[in-house]
């Protein structure tokens, strides 16, 4: 069992449903976690040896790593922590942690805004349940698992933007950066960190040397950070500019800190001068792994224990090697680039322009920013400004735009509300356009960071996540990321020096394309019957014609390929929640 699994069960003292708290946490319980916290309506399970602060007199506990926000000190004592209110803590500490902090009247519960730990919730006979192992409800004693459709449809509708609802009746998520309050009047939920305050004009660091600067110091010390907090720690490197940046600001390397890459299979192109240019400068031994399709069951769904699907099949053929060398390593964590592209503003588009335009005037910042984008995409200057103006007049958009998947039924795509309870995803009066889509796209990663067989050996973080970097890149404005006619610009002038000049200024991605196919061609029989005949058809979800004449065809539709293989996962992870109902 993961060492940063919990279990937390709330009460009213006093309350009927208070006399049967502890022995419903039993009957939920993993046989692996023993008693943290025992106090009136507060009893809190977990490992003992995991990192974690128990608040004195049973006022509650700090789940996972917390560190102080002045110096990126890592917190080891809860008597170095004040009493501050929710709303000063987010901002004097930070890292990958779950507060649960009981009050006089009430108990609180913060999920920090990288949402590197877990917080599900739901209510059982009367007692609040929290916890990061959400099949724990679903045992004997517990909580019945009915499938939400809605919720399963919104899941492929609108992708990636995660509802506080589940796709399991009656469990929500608490969601980054939110807070749950629990007490004598009730639930409630309210959110105590915006990405949006640091995307606001009067954040903004205009200075692109101070945007530079600020980005590699920061970064340094969080990912720094991150390095102490685990004595082997396994760092994944594609030899692409984000997982190179995580190698790199871990400092100097312990000696049982480990690299892995994957060599390229059969058909794919090859990552490995890259990665190892990186071990080598950073002085990281390196393990080249083979991603095998073989090794994938797209029958089985590794995120099959959470309450909404999110995993990806083809994962699993880079998952399962993982876990055999972190089984011979003894690894400790899981660290890679996770969320590098949306967090350093990864963009092919022209509203950079329009977001230099609102802020300084046309001038000859915004001509400049025009020239950039054109080199970045290998067009024309002219055209790239005829597109910012049409995109001028249609970017008042305060919500995203749904990316829905291309298989879904045309009456689902259209009659679907959006997802609700999450409030990141409206942008505030005052936001261009560019800056919205670059946090629009950092949201989105949340539904890419769990789902992982690994999870199961040891924790799996995205450290360029963590809050600091977050308001950091936020803050930065969008044309500065594209200076240059570089993608990621403030990122690669920020570590260059750190990193090989072929990684800082590589600009090619690796495709697993080749991999998939295979994948796919060796699975047909299988993954026809998941789609055509599976319960996603049955319940009307599914355009089955059109998924039909992709799978007769060449397959050529690189961005149909990964849309059908979500339908592929959500299947699996239906089946699987469908055979525990019965």
């Amino acid at each position: 069992m993961n060492k940063a699994a919990y279990l937390a069960c709330v009460t009213r003292p006093g309350s009927q449903a208070a006399g049967h708290m502890r022995s419903l946490a039993d009957q939920l319980r993993s046989p692996a976690m023993t008693e943290l916290v025992d106090a009136p309506g507060l009893f809190i399970l977990g490992d003992p040896a995991a990192a974690q602060l128990v608040l004195p007199n049973g006022d509650g506990i700090i789940l996972g790593h917390l560190f102080g926000r002045a110096d990126s000190a890592r917190i080891t004592s809860p008597a170095q922590l004040g009493n501050l209110p929710v709303a000063d803590f987010v901002k004097a500490y930070w890292g990958g942690y779950v507060a649960i902090r009981a009050f006089e009247e009430r108990v609180e519960v913060l999920r920090d805004p990288s949402g590197m730990m877990a917080c599900y919730h739901a209510e059982v006979g009367g007692v609040h349940v929290l916890t990061s192992r959400p099949e724990l409800l679903f045992v004997p004693g517990g909580i019945e698992p009915v499938i939400d459709w809605t919720i399963v449809a919104q899941s492929l509708a609108f992708r990636d933007f995660r509802p506080a609802r589940t796709c399991l009746r009656g469990v929500s998520e608490l969601l980054p950066g939110m807070v749950l309050g629990l007490g004598e009047l009730g639930t409630s939920t309210h959110c105590v960190w915006s990405p949006w305050q640091f995307a606001a004009p009067s954040a903004r660091i205009t200075d692109p040397a101070v945007a530079i600067t600020t980005l590699r110091d920061v970064a340094s010390a969080t990912l720094g950070a991150w390095a102490g907090c685990f004595e082997r720690p396994m760092i994944e490197i594609s030899g692409g500019l984000d997982s190179s940046i995580v190698a790199a600001g871990m400092r100097v390397p312990g000696p049982d800190t480990h690299c892995l890459t994957f060599g390229p299979a059969a058909g794919d192109a090859s990552e490995l001068p890259w990665a190892r240019a990186v071990a080598e400068r950073l002085g990281y031994p390196l393990t080249e792994l083979v991603a095998d399709a073989a090794t994938v069951d797209i029958a089985h769904s590794d995120s099959q224990d959470l309450p909404r699907p999110c995993a990806r099949a083809f994962s699993q053929a880079l998952d399962r090697p993982i876990q055999k060398l972190a089984a011979e390593l003894g690894s400790d964590a899981f660290f890679g680039g996770g969320g590098g592209d949306s967090m350093f503003c990864l963009t092919h588009s022209a509203l950079p322009v329009i977001d230099r335009l609102t802020a300084e005037g046309l001038g000859k910042g915004v001509f400049e920013t025009a020239g950039d984008i054109a080199q970045l995409t290998r067009t024309n200057f002219w055209k790239v400004l005829a597109t910012a103006a049409r995109r001028w007049r249609r970017s008042s958009s305060t919500m995203p735009k749904p990316m829905a998947n291309a298989f879904l039924a045309r009456h689902v795509r259209e009659a679907l509300p959006w997802p609700e309870g999450n409030p990141w995803l409206a942008a505030p009066p005052g936001i261009p356009p560019g800056k919205r889509k670059h946090v629009w796209a950092i949201i989105g990663i949340q539904n890419q960071l769990e789902g992982y067989g690994r999870e199961a050996l040891a924790p799996l973080l995205a450290p360029l996540m963590s809050q600091p970097i977050a308001e950091t890149c936020i803050a930065i404005p969008s044309w500065h990321w594209c200076a240059g006619g570089n993608n990621r610009a403030v990122a690669r002038e920020a570590f260059r020096g750190r990193l090989p000049a072929s990684v800082i200024d590589r600009r090619t991605k690796v495709s697993f394309s080749s991999l998939a196919y295979r994948m796919i061609r060796a699975n047909m029989p299988i993954l026809r019957d998941m789609l055509m005949e599976g319960s996603l058809a049955h319940q009307g979800l599914l355009d089955r014609e059109r998924i039909a004449a992709f799978l007769e065809g060449t397959m050529a539709d690189g961005e149909a390929l990964p849309e059908l293989m979500a339908l592929v996962e959500v299947e699996a992870w239906v089946r699987h929640w469908e055979g525990r109902s019965r």
